[in-house]
């Protein structure tokens, strides 16, 4: 299992194989769109750096925040809707080499794309083991709009942060946690997604601490319980052994010694219950990790039910080892759980408070800036109406079809998440990251690009490709990676990536 806190070199070597399938799968990504565009006259550099997102990005790293396109219809796109870390890093890298903005836009998002793979990997070999964890990252690779993972695009860099942070709750790390958190809520407003993941998780750690504690305090009662009727009892049929002795001439000694015998029955059963107050082998199967990641051997919920961190069944069902999120009875566990989740919404809340206060508008400020953009939460009736005008003709009904299915398609796999008892924090934070991308207001077209950081969905189909023949798994995934890039090449010397 992937373990950073020990041996990372181990942990490097762990995910190798993963790692260089996805560069792989990448490389065939950038080489076909480069042909492709080659045959077009288009330049393959310029369409993964200068386009759309890409360019604002640069802009603000060239330029600040500031900047506006007032359309013809009036509407104003401020580049305050742009989160500061893809601008900081492209700024900090250009300052440090010859690179251009863009060029370091480029260069962080394929480094924060091998980041967000690894990432991928050790959260998947953390809950099912290595096999599905190369599965898992393959998958992620060969999506459909894979090649923005190489694009001067936020997508990567926030699904880097994600995924690592929820691996470091998923291990205890709270406050590696938490500031993981708060990087990818400076990278993206679905940063909340992972605040969310952080907070619920900590929630759930603390009732299970006070649960436990309840059911320690209710066991040492029914002990002393237990302790004083066995004296009680004892002392009762000494009384009565007394009293048999006064009454039949000739007994005090053998009177004295079964009180003997039954003082030393109740000391056995007093020793006896208070070593074990809850069964012979209940002792051992209370143990919980601290926060620093210790093992604990535990459990995986059933089928149908979520598990606050533990492994799930891995490839061949089997129960195995888990970690525990820093369930545990140190004081030091708690204040660094506590600090974890303190930490968490900085970022968002900070970058969100700061545009209210630039553009005068209050802490909700940002809400109008998204505003003018079009953007927005109505919990998905503009994005229904869209699907419902596409069938007012045949040609486009079969493209509202399309969208139907996959709209279920993506409910689907959530709900086998939730069946195959995916840890707490993976399914509040795929839960967030899918409602806020398909019940959004925003450009409809960026719907599948704004799912791409939802990387648990596509657990259960790792967990079949794991299952299956090597030989299987290969051709599989080797022939959705030419789709895949045949694709991306289309879709880039086309209408882009909104």
């Amino acid at each position: 299992m992937t373990d950073l806190g020990t041996r990372p070199g181990r942990a490097l070597r762990r995910a190798a194989p993963a790692l260089l399938g996805y560069a792989a799968v990448r490389a065939l990504g950038l080489l076909t769109l480069a042909l492709w565009s080659a045959a077009r006259d288009k330049s393959a550099y310029t369409l993964l750096t200068a386009r759309w997102d890409a360019l604002w990005y640069t802009r603000v790293a060239e330029l600040g925040y500031g900047y506006e396109v007032r359309l013809p219809n009036g509407d104003v796109h401020s580049n305050l809707a742009f989160f500061p870390l893809l601008p900081w890093l492209e700024r900090l890298l250009s300052a440090l080499t010859p690179l251009s903005y863009a060029d370091a836009g480029f260069v962080v998002s394929l480094l924060a794309s091998l980041a967000a793979a690894w990432g991928v990997f050790a959260v998947t070999d953390h809950v099912y083991g290595g096999r599905a964890g190369v599965c898992a990252v393959l998958l992620w690779a060969v999506l459909p709009v894979g090649i923005v993972q190489s694009m001067a695009y936020s997508e990567s860099l926030f699904t880097a942060l994600a995924a690592w942070s929820l691996y470091a709750v998923l291990t205890g790390r709270w406050v590696t946690a938490g500031l993981l958190a708060s990087l990818a809520g400076l990278t993206r407003p679905v940063g909340l997604a992972v605040v969310a993941a952080v907070w619920a998780t900590g929630a759930a750690a603390f009732l299970r601490e006070r649960r436990d504690r309840h059911e320690t305090t209710t066991t040492a009662g029914d002990q002393a319980g237990r302790e004083t009727t066995t004296v009680v009892a004892a002392r009762e049929q000494s009384e009565a052994a007394t009293a048999a002795c006064e009454q039949e001439p000739g007994g005090e000694i053998a009177t004295v010694a079964r009180e003997q015998d039954r003082s030393k029955a109740a000391t056995v059963a007093c020793e006896r219950d208070r070593s074990c107050p809850e069964g012979p082998s209940s002792g051992r199967n209370r143990s919980a990790a601290d926060a620093g990641g210790a093992r604990a051997v535990g459990h995986a919920p059933e089928t149908g039910t979520a598990s606050l961190s533990g492994r799930a069944p891995d490839a061949e069902g089997a129960r195995t080892p888990s970690h525990s999120p820093g369930i545990g009875k140190s004081g030091g566990t708690r204040v660094r759980r506590a600090l974890g989740m303190a930490l968490a919404p900085l970022g968002t809340a900070a970058y969100v408070l700061w545009v209210g206060h630039r553009t005068g508008k209050g802490p909700l400020g940002y809400l109008d800036v998204q505003a003018d953009w079009r953007n927005g939460f109505d919990g998905g009736y503009a994005f229904a109406r869209f699907v419902g005008d596409k069938f007012t003709s045949f040609p486009s009904a079969l493209a509202g079809a399309g969208l139907i299915v996959g709209v279920a398609l993506i409910i689907w796999l959530y709900v086998i998440c939730v069946r195959q008892g995916q840890p707490l924090p993976l399914l509040v934070y795929v839960g967030v990251v899918t409602a806020l991308a398909l019940c959004a207001s925003s450009y409809f077209g960026s719907k599948p690009r704004l799912l791409m950081p939802a990387f648990p969905l596509l657990l259960p189909l790792a967990l079949a490709l794991a299952r299956a023949r090597t030989r299987r798994s290969a051709a599989v995934v080797a022939a959705v990676a030419v789709a895949s890039a045949l694709y991306g090449a289309f879709w880039l010397n086309g209408s882009g990536p909104p």
